[in-house]
């Protein structure tokens, strides 16, 4: 839901981006925005109208400026790789395409290496609301 996306929000832009600024820095040219290039088949410092056919990541949002489309991109992949995407491909697929773990080990394997390199401290299951105390 919305709250879990902008709690990963500010966690990867507080932590992970603090933490690794040239891996999951939101500006051309760091290890995640070189994937989110290519999951958006090509290097656009302006949205394209319309995307390549290629892409599996299409967000479109004029307000979105690159920064933004890579703070966007790693809640994308992430989500997906914890299968919170899993039954919502027709309600996202005008911008996300790799719904499910198996789509984005399979198809973005850059930003899975990435997100499932165990160095860097990801989630490995999604927040359901039941936590031991």
């Amino acid at each position: 839901d919305a709250a879990v996306e902008e709690v990963w929000h500010i966690v990867t832009h507080a932590g992970h981006l603090s933490a690794y600024p040239t891996i999951f820095g939101t500006g051309v040219g760091t290890e995640m925005s070189n994937a989110m290039d290519i999951a958006r088949g090509g290097q656009f410092t302006s949205i394209p109208n319309p995307y390549p056919t290629n892409a599996w990541y299409s967000y479109d949002d004029q307000t979105c400026d690159y920064s933004c489309q890579a703070g966007e991109y790693i809640y994308w992949v992430m989500s997906s790789m914890l299968g919170a995407q899993e039954n919502r491909l027709s309600e996202i697929s005008n911008e996300w395409k790799l719904n499910t773990n198996a789509l984005v080990q399979s198809t973005d394997v850059v930003a899975y290496a990435l997100l499932s390199d165990t160095q860097y401290n990801f989630p490995t299951v999604l927040p359901d609301g039941t936590y031991k105390y």
